[in-house]
């Protein structure tokens, strides 16, 4: 089975090339793009798709197109950027053109909106480059109607909610799963399932989360959902392991195999290497 990491971040060793933001969250592991390889093969995972950690580099994001165009034969990298800087509507130009960026992580702008102008020119810049937008905007709701404005608005972009509004099983649960069903219904939407551990108040294999995880894949289906480890996993994952979030869904979901084919690697397959 062909397996895509879709939600992995790296940090580089070199903080004098790649300086870090004031006070950044550190990994709490290695977590070079080598380091990430390394687990990806104990694991049995193919490729994978860079997050930019804007908790450690803000918008800095030549740690990921480095990173990006060096491991082309394996991964693709998705960067984050500023709605509310003209300039970077060229940095995104350039990471996909020079760099084999594949994705933009979407973000509010300076106001915690996600529905503006200003965020409207960045990503239809992203979908006229032909890139997935990764929506980020943690558990905040509010932006749902302003999400499935701008899916309306730009029907051929291909939008993945991260983290599922950071769904959880101890605040905010019933809202969340009403708000993903509500996004479901638009078929440019897709659904990144990267809170079974980080959403679970219990230690692996997080049976609390299951039932929430299923609900998101049946209002999705399969071919809409993709899978990803959160590395480093010593920072983001409560101590579970970068093979027990791949296991998680291989061992404990009760997960069929054409099920799987789709979540762990057939969905991000289309979204970031077709």
């Amino acid at each position: 089975m062909n397996i895509i990491d879709a939600h992995p971040h790296i940090y580089s060793g070199d903080r004098q090339k790649y300086p870090t933001i004031d006070d950044p969250w550190n990994p709490g592991e290695p977590a070079t793009a080598e380091d990430l390889k390394s687990k990806m093969d104990d694991a049995g995972v193919d490729r994978a798709v860079f997050i930019q950690t804007s908790t450690f580099y803000g918008h800095d994001n030549r740690y990921v197109m480095d990173s990006t165009r060096r491991h082309s034969e394996w991964a693709t990298g998705v960067v984050t950027l500023s709605p509310d800087n003209p300039q970077h509507i060229e940095v995104l130009e350039n990471a996909v053109s020079n760099y084999s960026v594949r994705g933009l992580r979407g973000t509010t702008d300076q106001n915690g909106k996600i529905g503006s102008s200003n965020v409207k020119r960045l990503w239809t810049k992203a979908r006229d480059l032909g890139i997935v937008v990764n929506c980020m905007v943690m558990d905040d709701l509010d932006r749902v109607s302003e999400i499935e404005a701008l899916a309306n608005h730009l029907d051929n972009l291909r939008i993945v909610i991260d983290h599922c509004f950071m769904l959880n099983t101890f605040r905010k649960t019933e809202e969340t799963l009403i708000a993903l069903e509500r996004l479901s219904k638009l078929p440019n939407i897709h659904a990144k399932l990267t809170s079974g551990t980080h959403g679970s108040a219990r230690v692996y294999p997080h049976e609390d989360m299951h039932g929430p995880l299923k609900r998101v894949i049946e209002a999705f289906t399969p071919d809409r959902c993709v899978w990803g480890s959160n590395f480093p996993n010593a920072l983001w994952s409560k101590g579970t392991s970068y093979a027990q979030n791949l296991s998680l869904f291989t061992e404990e979901l009760g997960l069929s195999q054409p099920e799987q084919q789709a979540i762990l690697g057939g969905t991000a397959e289309r979204l970031w290497f077709s």
